[in-house]
């Protein structure tokens, strides 16, 4: 047992005994352990929050009776709730138009501009990149390092996070080498997404988005244990955290193995993150499209075919959707909603059929000074076909 579940366990203990002498009707218990401040439910669920000094059980009362910030209450939610809640939540709201948001992901920009652009929009649902600098530098999208920011960047990126109802998190992705065969490069990558799940909990996301990454060493066939080992332990922490894991389309390149892992993982707090740009490689598309054919309408339509067939076999287990258009004839992903490559109106239609309970996240891509015309016309157009 790590250093983390040694602690969490011995919150849980003290819980319990704290239950008998307190009467909180919400079976909220916030209690500092040996190496951090823990908030544990007696269901339980744990998530880590950046509260200074010895907290009681009444001074989480009065926290929450005088600091309404949404920042505070989406956590609120998630500790004092749990996951049923959340999931009662999800299924309330459906496809509204809030659910619809964007990453600050603008090369070139620091974090905090990046936010307030997003803001400054009009979205009220965010996903965030635990991972790069906040500050800006010269063609690297902006994010942060959780264990680097330090009490004062911790205390402005909730500040800044306040106006977003929705709060995502996409884990980090790039030389985070998780599955690797070789130890010390398989343990730094681990380490990396159990920070990334750390950063999710505080900033009070609902859910971390994960790449399956291709190990450069190994078949899937072998690598498979491997990673149905990591993701089943990433989605205990993502219990005991309070929030989901999404596991992103794009590797395993076929619908049969994709859903397959989603399946054999059969964790209750992992699913699946549907990319509409990322079937592109799918041994099922591409057995029907000739590469001469990718623009064409039947190219087009067999594309958006094999989207929805992912949708169709995993249904609830569809936690999150990443959305973009698609350039016709070269299939390149992550575009501006200008090309009608996407079929919109059909995929919001299965959503509601599968009563759909994520979110709906841009990811595009282009000039940096461009974006907020991209994101600001993408999120009207996906208002418009949520409202048909």
């Amino acid at each position: 047992m790590d250093a983390r579940r040694r602690d969490l366990a011995f919150l849980r203990d003290d819980a319990r005994i704290l239950r008998k002498n307190v009467d909180f009707p919400w079976s909220v218990f916030l209690l500092e352990g040996q190496s951090s401040r823990t908030v544990v439910l007696r269901n339980p669920l744990a998530i880590k929050v950046g509260m200074p000094g010895r907290a009681t059980v009444a001074d989480t009362i009065v926290t929450h009776t005088k600091r309404e910030d949404s920042m505070h209450r989406r956590r609120f939610l998630q500790i004092s709730l749990g996951a049923a809640a959340l999931k009662a939540r999800a299924q309330k709201r459906g496809l509204d138009p809030a659910i619809i948001g964007a990453n600050p992901y603008f090369p070139g920009y620091g974090l905090f501009r990046s936010i307030g652009i997003l803001r400054d929009l009009g979205f009220q649902t965010i996903e965030l990149h635990p991972m790069g600098p906040v500050a800006a530098r010269p063609g690297v999208p902006p994010g942060f390092e959780f264990r680097d920011l330090g009490a004062e960047g911790r205390d402005r990126l909730k500040a800044a996070l306040e106006p977003f109802r929705y709060i995502s998190t996409h884990l980090p992705w790039v030389d985070t080498p998780y599955f690797s065969p070789f130890g010390p490069s398989h343990a730094f990558g681990v380490e990396r997404i159990d920070v990334a799940l750390e950063a999710t909990a505080f900033v009070g996301a609902e859910l971390a988005n994960i790449h399956v990454q291709r190990s450069a060493h190994l078949s899937l066939q072998d690598a498979w244990p491997m990673m149905l080992s990591n993701f089943r332990r990433w989605g205990d922490m993502a219990r005991d955290f309070g929030f989901r894991l999404a596991i992103e389309t794009g590797y395993p390149e076929s619908v049969v193995d994709f859903t397959r892992l989603v399946r054999e993982v059969d964790h209750d707090h992992v699913g699946a993150t549907v990319d509409v740009g990322h079937q592109k490689n799918f041994a099922e598309l591409l057995a029907r499209v000739p590469p001469d054919e990718k623009g064409t309408p039947a190219g087009i339509k067999a594309y958006n075919d094999v989207t929805l067939e992912i949708i169709d076999a995993l249904g609830p287990k569809i936690f999150h959707m990443h959305v973009h258009d698609i350039e016709p004839d070269t299939w390149a992903e992550h575009k501006p909603l200008v090309h009608g490559f996407v079929d919109y109106p059909r995929l919001i239609a299965k959503l509601r059929q599968i009563e759909y309970e994520g979110l709906l996240v841009f990811e595009i891509g282009g000039a940096v000074e461009d974006l907020p015309d991209y994101f600001s016309d993408a999120k009207a157009k996906l208002e418009a076909f949520l409202g048909e």
